[in-house]
């Protein structure tokens, strides 16, 4: 990484009363201890929220039955060179319209798909009509074996969504949602970053997803 690169935000931020998936357990702030004024007092804040709030990172056992926890995953796929694949303009992405953008794409690739639709994060439709993919087009992209899947949309796909999950976590693809602000990004290619917390055992994780430029 070059000394002058910027780091790009690519994270949802995390507030109490942010909208969730429908479902999910809201955000919950609890201040335990606040920090005073002659500064020997340290602030702590007990945080509920659920595995898939704002960027997150899904597991194997977000749809599998016993299906590894998110401290399975494998790091290396969480961090190196993605490839920006420009969507925007597209009410769903079918199998040929990602066939027609990765004309060349090899196994163990990182991919991250913009559509823009971080713009509607806190809109009644966020969770509802979002531009995801095609069950056809997430099974071609599964048998691709890309290392990493990193979506705009809060979820894969509005219809088949379960199916989808299924698809790609099945297949070893470690899947970032609620990605934001990929238009940040010049240019197709960056270097990309989105760990999950250590939690074992569980279905996933919200992420800090970040990515710069040589």
């Amino acid at each position: 990484m070059a000394a002058n690169s910027p780091i790009i935000d690519l994270t949802l931020p995390v507030r109490p009363g942010m909208p969730v998936y429908p479902g999910d357990p809201a955000v919950l702030f609890d201040r335990v201890s606040a920090a005073d004024a002659d500064q020997r007092a340290f602030a702590v804040t007990a945080l509920s929220l659920g595995t898939h709030t704002g960027t997150h990172l899904d597991a194997p056992a977000h749809v599998l039955a016993g299906g590894p926890g998110v401290e399975a995953l494998p790091l290396a796929a969480c961090v190196g060179p993605a490839r920006v694949v420009d969507c925007t303009g597209l009410e769903r992405i079918t199998l040929p319209e990602l066939r027609q953008r990765l004309p060349d794409l090899a196994p163990g690739e990182r991919l991250l798909l913009r559509t823009d639709w971080d713009r509607e994060h806190g809109s009644p439709h966020y969770y509802h009509q979002f531009p995801g993919l095609t069950l056809p087009a997430v099974c071609w992209l599964a048998a691709q074996s890309p290392a990493l899947l990193g979506l705009e949309t809060p979820s894969v796909c509005p219809t088949d969504d379960h199916a989808a999950h299924l698809c790609l976590l099945r297949a070893g693809v470690v899947v970032v949602e609620g990605l934001a602000r990929l238009r940040a990004i010049p240019g197709e290619r960056c270097w990309f970053v989105a760990l999950p917390l250590r939690l074992e055992g569980l279905d996933g994780s919200p992420v800090r997803a970040a990515a710069w430029v040589d």
